[in-house]
């Protein structure tokens, strides 16, 4: 079999990760920009949201049938050149339908990213360690998109250039990647049917990542609108509170490397909802108080940082880790997406910025507790 390090295969696998980190967070702090070239309200740009994740629930379907008859490398390469041509034509776009269309793209390819990234880390590495790595490479490439969106503004007035240079990067590691052995899946044979009991603890994952993409896309999404909001200047002190997040989210991974080849990934998980109720909690109690949006937002960062890898290993010793399993998981992640996030922009429109964290407390809450079924259903399977 092909192994990932051995082939030199795994670096280029992270940097795809850091790419789509980049692609999929632009949105968040280009919500503003879009909003006025396409003259509508926040809660209708929030729809821009939905649309990439109607996409990527395509995507996450498709690349699951795929990776049964193509190889890994093959749909990898693909869903890379897809994302870079939706990031360099959506800047181009003012109006809502074209800015949808695009995202909606831009979502399909980032769910081949995502979908054959993970299947193949739990084919070659079975999780752990090297599944936290995969997730903080995203992590970093999330930090970087709010400076790549502050910067290109400052220096050129508008958000083009900064796309323009994550598409490029993103052709570029697909024409390496495209070049280079595919790992074997493993499961081939095994692709089809499985016990009640593995059905049950299925369908329990898949609500789970329902559930957390409420959570931490809901909160990644929003805390550049929810900063200016409370009164942050918005290329500056917003900006600056959407890089904390997510700089925060990434050493949050950078730490679970270690501790996960250690550490039941169900106790991982008991800590990093603690943390994020502590984080929404001082959110909610601090209002404006600039201390306590800081201390907030950086707890929230470290304790979304493991939950989906941790969840994915959780997974691996009761669930066959094959491309249809892993692409379901993903569906539930898109049907998250396209419904709880921009439910929190209109709530925000309507109620102001306290429904922000509000909401993403009753997500951490049901997340929690589906993680707690998860584990006592395991136990009896």
């Amino acid at each position: 079999m092909t192994t990932g390090f051995k082939q030199g295969s795994t670096p280029f696998h992270l940097g795809a990760f850091v790419t789509l980190g980049c692609a999929v967070l632009l949105l968040g702090p280009s919500l503003d920009t879009f909003r006025a070239d396409a003259h509508v309200t926040l809660s209708k740009i929030g729809l821009l949201i939905a649309t990439s994740s109607v996409g990527y629930l395509l995507g996450s379907v498709t690349t699951g049938r795929l990776l049964q008859t193509q190889p890994a490398h093959r749909t990898l390469g693909g869903g890379l050149i897809i994302v870079a041509i939706a990031l360099a034509v959506l800047t181009s776009m003012h109006g809502l339908v074209g800015l949808a269309v695009f995202e909606c793209l831009l979502g399909f390819g980032g769910a081949m990213i995502d979908v054959t990234g993970n299947t193949v880390v739990l084919w070659v590495h079975k999780g752990g360690p090297v599944m936290n790595a995969l997730h903080l490479a995203f992590g970093v490439g999330g930090i970087l998109s709010p400076i790549i969106v502050s910067r290109s503004l400052l220096w050129t007035g508008e958000i083009r250039a900064g796309y323009l240079l994550v598409a490029a990067v993103m052709v570029v590691l697909a024409v390496v990647i495209l070049r280079r052995p595919s790992p074997k899946n493993p499961h081939l044979a095994g692709e089809r049917g499985f016990p009640k009991g593995v059905t049950r603890l299925i369908v329990l994952a898949v609500l789970f990542f329902v559930a957390y993409a409420w959570l931490e896309l809901g909160f990644a999404t929003w805390i550049f609108t929810y900063a200016s909001a409370r009164g942050l200047d918005p290329l500056r002190g917003a900006a600056w509170l959407g890089t904390a997040f997510l700089a925060s989210f990434s050493v949050g991974r950078l730490v679970a490397i270690p501790i996960s080849a250690k550490v039941a990934a169900k106790y991982i998980m008991l800590a990093d909802f603690a943390i994020v109720v502590a984080g929404l909690l001082t959110l909610l109690v601090g209002g404006r108080n600039l201390a306590a949006m800081w201390a907030g937002t950086i707890l929230v960062g470290l304790g979304t940082a493991s939950m989906f890898p941790s969840m994915l290993s959780l997974s691996e010793p009761n669930i066959p880790s094959t491309s249809a399993v892993t692409s379901t998981f993903l569906v539930g992640s898109s049907i998250g997406s396209i419904f709880l996030p921009p439910i929190i922009g209109a709530l925000i429109d309507r109620n102001g910025p306290a429904a922000m964290p509000a909401m993403v407390l009753a997500g951490t809450i049901v997340c929690g507790t589906i993680v707690a079924v998860f584990v006592r259903s395991a136990k009896h399977t």
